[in-house]
Formats: structure tokens, sequence, C-alpha cells
């Protein structure tokens, strides 16, 4: 029996009836998701096996799934979207316009029999001559609406993308993993993103776990050290010398080695290893071994563990599956004795509910070991008695093989079984840091982005990793909301009191919120209450959060602002996928939980600190180029329109148009080329920049480079722009009685030629990269021009109207003299309006630019005020600077005082020099100055702190050498012992690990601190 083809991959139910086994009777087999082998699966550790074909073709599970990412609308899409709808508006009242004047001016044209046949302007007829008129002049404006916009919009997109998955900064050599890019259109979203929502677990953290610590019958073992593994076996063996600690540890090890779900994999080497469900099991299952109880084999109903060289078998009697629900999992088995064991671990909360007494030690020890950033689970156990045992076999059998609610019913089956039970230890399971996650989230902060962190963990571990992280600081005000609270509604408009006094008071503020807490906001209906919390907050963390939580807290978000915040969510199991698709923008890291987040997210990434270059850098490169495409586009079609309009005004409004059809159409060719290359390659800052400066990443977070300013300042542009076009013409041609100068046809191509000169100089004028690509596209763009001129002009037989007309034009002085002015007189407007907003308007990348070429600031905005952004910008990172060096200079000095008197062991003098010549020294005089540098950019003097004379040769990531050597004023060396040395010397600094190689030198680069001179 077979349930009916659906979608799930995770869940199958079903029975095999009509076996034989070998009483020859017929039995009923229950079938679940370990028995289906889906499209694609690897089989390991078996050599046959008799296989049944459930679904095929379109019903199996992988075809049924395999549909496309949903598709997101970018928030510049939108943006354009609305614009069009403004530009169409905007068609209709010009065109409604050209019709009411062409109609009111009647008596000036009645004369004209082909404008006003006899008998066609009456009063009667006038409302519709107008009708008829105005989709006339609808037809003539339609070129107002960028249809080509999309077309360019998308070529833009594939290039930005493309120098993302290229980007060799992004590249984990590591897992051999570029960045990918799923969803090109979002590309410039990066450069927008207001909320980050980013899971902790292999996120932000390297999802290799290591048990570090246990608590085992109220005695502790294990340090939280940079040794890889459990480090306190000895002491564990020394317990165990005593019954009672033998008789606590081995029930202890038992349920670590026999409660799990991990299989051991041989691979081509012919080495055993552990493969689990997630790396907290296979963690617990390596501890297990290091204390003495080693996992060695395992088969349908059996496990086999090794214990002080001798096997010990155990028959699997029922498996109750760890989910996010249960947050537990346990194992029936029977050992050798034959005592029936039901073996539990889980989170602490579940744990202590199920538990019959609940020691002291255990809530001491669980909080001890959260605070030491570990993950911790709860160990525990049952004996059941063999009635008890035969009957809840029983029943567990028969919801295996029920086909209706199959998991409700195990799981009802082992909510009667796992209560009464004997807590028997805590375990914390590490799970380091990624590299560089701290310095990514602090510069994310620095640029203005709101930080949450969703964790299944519980409070007290992750309120240590927002620490660990510089996400949480000492100096914030850290509310909490566990959902303990009497009247929830009332503690939240307390906490917002309170958390708004003290960001007045210039504390910044965050928040913790439990899952339980979010339960009751959602089931209370007091979302706007805690959203409004949280918007005081500049972090939030929650922890013992569902993935469906995850998603709720982002759609959360998403809706309860106006204007709509951009936001991203950050993840790489299977639990981000509904948040990294409830997300604007999704980004999935490659990690060790499967390619389930990856393959639902827009972009991938290896590690979370690549996060800070997809954003700050090409986040904010794609936005604004893309801004500058889709301005300038508009700005196009709204130039060419008004032309048209204005010429209406000396053609009767007769709905002449101004350019021909072949000239009207081949716009689009000619300027197609350099708008392209400013949408692909421009870079205002360099990559450098817009990580140093966060404050650059607020002018698309806030959006503005393109908002309803931007559109109306481009309408006023164009129609600046297009009266000078046409100024000229009229005075080049007088009255523009253009039988007396020349034919409509020299007089369009003029026109024609100035306005492909002006929006190649617009295009110019917006780009900051001028490099050779762009001025390429320059030169494509004006041979595109002659070689349609020359085409145009000297085919007799396709268009005999213009035949000869290049040179007939080439050879009028209003021609040139109008090519020259144009261009001209556009600069010098767009030039003059670049001015006012550089000086009394400047934003922080005018600001950053400007005193990174003359050294300071000299605009006036320095005395209104306007420099504040870049001040504090620089101010935040001077001060991260000054206490990362400080810390750099007193361990150092903490380094000396530990060392063999100075004479010991003399350095030869040619080395010494050839050390002060590659890495430089610094003596007393350098020691000692006013502003401290960060260790990986020096050239700024230290704070005087009474240091004695040293320098440290710069350090590189890597092993530590034997042994390492400091190098006093004298040119002494002293020799360090490794191990003192590498606890002493600071990892901490932005690309500064000072574990050195050979000798350690002046640690400090040969680049001044830019904000220095600011502070």
């Amino acid at each position: 029996m077979l349930p009916a083809p659906n979608k799930s991959i995770a869940k199958f139910s079903g029975s095999l009836e009509g076996l034989k086994l070998g009483s020859h009777e017929e039995a009923k087999e229950s079938l679940s998701a370990a028995n289906l082998l889906l499209r694609g699966t690897q089989l390991r550790n078996t050599s046959w096996l008799f296989g049944v074909v459930v679904y095929t073709g379109p019903q199996t599970r992988m075809a049924m799934n395999s549909r496309e990412i949903p598709s997101k609308l970018a928030n510049l899409e939108r943006v354009v979207n609305r614009g069009m709808l403004v530009v169409l508006g905007a068609q209709f009242a010009l065109a409604l316009l050209s019709s009411i004047l062409l109609v009111a001016n009647e008596p000036r044209f009645n004369s004209y029999w082909y404008l006003f046949p006899p008998g066609t302007v009456t009063e009667e007829a006038i409302i519709v001559q107008i009708v008829m008129n105005w989709f006339k002049f609808f037809i003539l404006y339609s070129n107002l609406m960028p249809i080509s916009l999309y077309a360019a919009m998308e070529m833009c997109n594939f290039a930005q993308a493309y120098f993302v998955k290229s980007d060799l900064a992004m590249y984990d050599e590591e897992q051999d993993c570029p960045a990918s890019v799923r969803s090109t259109n979002l590309c410039h979203e990066l450069g927008q993103i207001a909320y980050i929502f980013s899971d902790k677990t292999g996120t932000l953290t390297q999802n290799v776990m290591e048990l570090k610590r246990v608590a085992i019958a109220g005695e502790v073992f294990g340090q939280v050290t940079e040794q890889r593994g459990f480090t306190d076996c000895e002491a564990v063996n020394r317990w165990r010398q005593d019954p009672y600690g033998q008789r606590n540890v081995d029930a202890f090890c038992e349920v670590l080695s026999v409660a799990h779900t991990v299989m051991i994999a041989t691979d081509a080497k012919g080495v055993r290893k552990f493969e689990a469900e997630s790396p907290d099991e296979g963690a617990l299952v390596d501890g297990a071994r290091q204390l003495g109880w080693s996992f060695t084999d395992r088969s349908m109903d059996s496990l086999t563990v090794e214990v002080a060289g001798a096997p010990r078998s155990y028959k699997i009697l029922g498996v109750n599956a760890f989910n996010s629900k249960r947050k537990r999992m346990s194992t029936l088995v029977q050992g050798p004795d034959g005592v029936p064991w039901l073996l539990v671990k889980g989170a602490d909360n579940v744990m202590i509910e199920r538990a019959g007494q609940v020691p002291g030690w255990v809530h001491q020890y669980l909080t001890e070991f959260s605070k030491n950033g570990l993950r911790t689970l709860v160990l525990g156990r049952r004996r059941l008695d063999p009635t008890e045992m035969y009957q809840w076999v029983k029943e567990y059998e028969a919801a295996q093989c029920s086909l209706d609610d199959r998991d409700g019913k195990l799981e009802a089956v082992a909510e009667r079984v796992e209560l009464g039970l004997e807590l028997l230890g805590v375990t914390g399971i590490e799970d380091k840091l990624q590299v560089g996650v701290p310095d990514t989230i602090e510069r994310l902060r620095e640029a203005g982005i709101q930080l949450w962190v969703l964790t299944g963990d519980k409070l007290e571990t992750a309120r240590n990793i927002g620490f660990s992280t510089n996400l949480l600081a000492d100096s914030m005000d850290i509310a909490v909301l566990t959902g303990e609270e009497e009247d929830l509604a009332d503690s939240l408009q307390v906490m917002k009191k309170q958390l708004e006094s003290s960001r007045n008071s210039g504390m910044d503020c965050a928040m913790m919120v439990t899952g339980s807490a979010l339960e009751q906001v959602t089931n209370g209906d007091l979302t706007e209450e805690f959203f409004e919390v949280s918007q005081v907050c500049k972090v939030v963390v929650a922890c013992r959060v569902s993935p469906l939580q995850k998603s709720q807290l982002v759609r959360m978000v998403r809706e309860s602002t106006d204007p709509q915040p951009v936001t991203l969510a950050i993840g790489d199991g299977a639990n981000d996928v509904p948040m990294i698709q409830e997300a604007h923008v999704g980004v999935g890291i490659s990690g060790k939980e499967g390619r389930q987040a990856v393959n639902a997210a827009d972009f991938a990434i290896a590690q979370f600190r690549f996060l800070e270059r997809l954003l700050l850098v090409h986040g904010r490169w794609d936005y604004r180029r893309t801004c500058k495409v889709i301005l300038y586009t508009f700005w196009k079609n709204a130039i060419i329109t008004m032309l048209l309009f204005y010429y209406t005004f000396y053609s009767g409004y007769s709905g002449t148009c101004m350019f021909t059809s072949t000239v009207w159409t081949s716009f689009s060719m000619i300027l197609f080329f350099p708008i392209i290359a400013t949408g692909i390659f421009d870079r205002d800052v360099t990559d450098l920049q817009a990580v140093e400066y966060p404050a650059l990443y607020e002018t698309g977070r806030k959006g503005l480079d393109l908002n309803l300013m931007k559109m109306i300042e481009m309408l006023l542009s164009a129609f600046v722009h297009s009266f000078v076009i046409m100024t000229v013409a009229v005075i080049s041609f007088g009255d523009l009685d253009i039988g007396a100068t020349g034919s409509y046809y020299s007089f369009s191509f003029m026109i024609f030629t100035w306005v492909v000169l002006t929006m190649n100089y617009r295009a110019t004028f917006i780009t900051t990269t001028i490099n050779w690509i762009f001025l390429a596209a320059l030169a494509v763009s004006f041979a595109t021009y002659l070689l349609f001129a020359v085409v145009y002009t000297n085919v007799p037989m396709i268009f005999p109207e213009v035949y000869g007309l290049l040179m007939h034009v080439f050879g009028q002085s209003t021609f040139w003299m109008g090519s020259v002015a144009v261009p001209t007189l556009a600069m010098i407007i767009d030039i003059f309006k670049a001015y006012l907003m550089l000086e009394f308007y400047p934003d922080a990348r005018d600001l950053i630019l400007e005193r990174s070429v003359k050294g300071s600031l000299s605009s006036s905005s320095l005395r209104k005020g306007h420099s504040e952004i870049i001040r504090r910008d620089c101010s935040q990172t001077a001060m991260v600077e000054r206490s990362q060096v400080l810390e750099h200079v007193l361990q150092c000095e903490q380094l000396i005082r530990l060392q063999l008197p100075r004479g010991r062991v003399a350095a030869r003098q040619g080395e010494a020099d050839a050390d002060a010549q590659r890495f430089g020294h610094l003596n007393a005089g350098q020691v000692c100055g006013s502003l401290p540098a960060h260790p990986s950019r020096c050239g700024a003097p230290f704070l005087g702190l009474g240091v004695r004379d040293f320098g440290l040769r710069r350090g590189c990531v890597g092993q530590p050498a034997p042994e390492h050597r400091l190098r006093a004023a004298d040119d002494t060396l002293l020799p360090v012992p490794a191990e003192r040395a590498d606890g002493l010397v600071c990892r901490h600094g932005r690309g500064l690990p000072l574990r050195a190689h050979g000798h350690l030198r002046a640690a400090l680069l040969a680049e001044r601190v830019a904000a220095a001179d600011l502070l």
C-alpha cells in the first residue's frame, strides 16, 4: 500500500504485504522515508538489495519538486514600473495638451485645408476633434515610454552577475567554491539592503562541532581551548577508578555512543568515518570514542560499540527520530544483559520537562556552558520493565505500519514513553566562528544595516555568540523578552519606553527574544507592538525559534514598514529555506548541511565574511550603475519627446514628426553602447574605499539614487537640455522657414546629430570610470552614427529624398556651430548644477572622495555641518582601531616581561639591518604619539603608554615557528617559547593574526589611517 504521489521528500509512509519470512507465514512490513530511494540517491554500506519501483515519470518526488525558485521582483524594477505609469500619464497629458492647442489655434491655421477640412471644426465637433487628434499625438509621443530600458537592464544584470561569480575575493579555496548568482535581476538589490536576517549555526559559525565540556552526575570535565577535541580524558579516567564515577561515566557514554543515527562509511582509501544527519551527532559519537566508547558497526536492528577493547552489541527496538518540533531523539535498546533502556538526548527545556527529578547541577552547568558559547544538550535514560517494553514495541510497530497520519502516531507513541527520565549529564559542543565574522558584522552595522540573528540555541548561548561576533556590546542596553511575562503587551510598552530613553541618551539598544515569546506575540496579535520595540534597536537576537517563526519575522518586517525596506536572509540549512524565500534577497551558505539553502537562494557564497564584499562592493556598484542606466534612458526618451512637442508649435500642430522613421529607429542603436558600458563597468569608488567607508552604502539603503525627486530632477534636466537644442535650432534656422535655409530633411538631420552629441556627452558626464572600454563604446557609437549617415544619405534606391544630404549638411556653418554650441551649453548647465550640489549638499561619497583626493575637506559643507556622516564613520573606525592597538601594545609589553635576560642570544647585525630595511622598526620616538593606527595599516604613531622600545615584525597567518623571537631596542633577540608567545600575541586585527614565522618585527604597515587627521 502506497500513498498518492506528492511532493514531500522527507516523508514517506506505506507497507509491503505478502512477504514470506523463514516461517513461511505472510508478514506485513512497514515502509518509511528510510526505505525510499529517490532519483539521484547514492546507496552505500550494502552490496545488494531488492527494489520495487513505486513512482515513475512526472510522479516521482524529484520531478514534482523540480520547479523554479519563486521569482522575485527587484525594488528598482518596482520603481521603474511606477515610473512607467508616471510617464504614461505624462504622455497622456502631453497628447491632450497638443490636441487642445491644435483646436485652439484653428483661426491661425484655418487656411491650411489639409489640417482643417471645411466643416470639420464646429462647436459640436470640437470634442470629437480633440479626441481624434489625441490619438494622433499619443502615437507621436510614444517614444516617451523607454521600452528598451528592460533590455538594457537585463544586459547589465547579466554582466554584473558574471563579475560577482568571477570575483576571486569571494572564492573559498578550501571548499573550491566561488560565489554564484541564481537570480541575475537582483544584483542591484544587494545595494539597498536595510535588514539582514541571519542564521547562526553554519552561517556565523563553521558548523564544525567538537565536544569540549561535559557534566556527569555533578562533575564537570573539559576546557574550551584551541586544542582539537575533548582535552580532559585523563581526569575522566581518574574518576572512573571510583565505582560511583565508573557507573555514571558508563551510563553517560552509553547514551552518546548508542542513541544516534550515525552510519560508518569507508572512503576510497579505506578510511572509516562517521556520516551523521547533523554535525552535533557526529561530534557526540566522536566524543564518546575519546572517552572510551567507540561506535564500530550498525545494521538495521542492531548496533555495536567497543568498550575497553571488547565489543558490546545492542538490539535496537525502536528509534524516535529528532525533529524541530520534538527537539529530542530517543532509542529503545536491549544491551548484552537483556535489560531494555530508553536512551534520550535533547534540548534542555524539553528534557527537563520530562525528567522525573532535576538535580541542581543541571541548571548550573547549562548556564555555565552557555556562557562559554557552547551548544548544550541534556542526556537521560529510563529503564522499562519487559511488559511495558513489549506493549510499547507493539504500539510503535502499529504506528509505523499506519498509512493515516503515521508521523503523528509515532510522535504520540514517543510521548508516552519519554517520561520520568533520569538525567545523566550535560554536553557542551563548540561551534567555532567563521573567519572574519566579527569584522563583517561591524562593517555591516556601520553601513546602517540592521541585523537580526535567528537561532535555535538557548538564550545564554545566543547572548555569548552575540558578544563574540561584535553583534552585542557591553555598552548596549539589552532588553530580554522571554515569554514568561505576566502581561506581554504591558511588558512591550515598558520595554519600548526604556529603550527609547537609552537611545535618546546616546546608547545603542538591542533586544533578545525567545521563540515562546514570539509565539505569544503572534497568537496575541501583538505584532505591531513588537515591531515598534524592534525599531528602537540596532540588533535583534531571536533564540529557540522554529523555521516557521524565522519566516514570520521576515514577513513582519517586510509588511510593517512603509516604504517597504529591502530585506536579506542568509542561512545554510533546510531550516533556513522558508526565511530565504520570504526575504527580498536570499543568500545561501554552501556549508555542511546540504544544498537546500543554496538551491532556494538567489545568491550563494561559501563564507559569511564574503557578504561584506557582496553588499558593500558589488551591491553598491550595481545599484548605482543600474540607477544611472534607468535615469539616462528616461532622460534620453524625454528629450526626444520634448523636441517633438516643441516642433508641433512650428508645424501647425499637425502631428508631423521631426524625424523620419529611419532616423527615429536609429537612436536606440547609436546611443546603446556608451550607457551599457556605464551600466557594466562604472565605479565611483574603489572596492577598498567601499569597504573602508561603509557610510557610502547609505545612498542605496535609503534609495537616494533613484526616487521621486531624482525622477523630477531628470525630467527638469530633459526639459532644459531639449530647450537648449531647440533654441539653437531656432536661432540657426531663423523663423524655421526651412525652405529658405534648407530642406526639412536637413533640419531633421542636424537636430538628429546634435541629439547624438548631447546624449553621448551626457553619458560621459554621468560616468565616473572613463576607461578604455567606455572610450571604445563612445567610438563605436560615433562610428555607428557615421556609418548610418553615410548609408542613409547615399542609397538613392531606398532613400531617394535624402540622397547627398550628408555632404550638404556638413557644408553648412550652422551645423558645425550648433555641434559645438549644443553640447557645450548642456555641459555648462550640468557642471554648474553639480558644483552647487557638491558645495552645499554633498553626500558621503562626495566628502570621502574629496578628502581622499585633497587630503582635507574644503567645501562649505564643513561650515554647515554636512560632513558629520563621514566624521561619524571615520570616528567609529578609529575607535575600533584604537582599542585594538592598545590591546596589541599591552600584550607585546607583557610578552617582553616574560622573556629571558637580554644578552643571552645575540643577533647578527646583518639580519637585523635586513629586517629593518624590509619591515621598518619602531624606536622610542615612534612609540609615543597621539593616535594609534590600525595594526594592519600603520604609519600613524601610538599613544604614549610608557612602553619599552620594541618593534614587532609583521605576522603571517599559519603555523607558528618552533621559537618566536622579540627584538629589543639594542637589536638583541629574545627567545620566546612558541607555546607562550602563541597565547600572548594578539590575533584580533583585520588582516593581522600575529602568528609570525621567524622573527617578530614591526607589525605596522606603511599607510596612514585617513581618519587620524580628522579626529
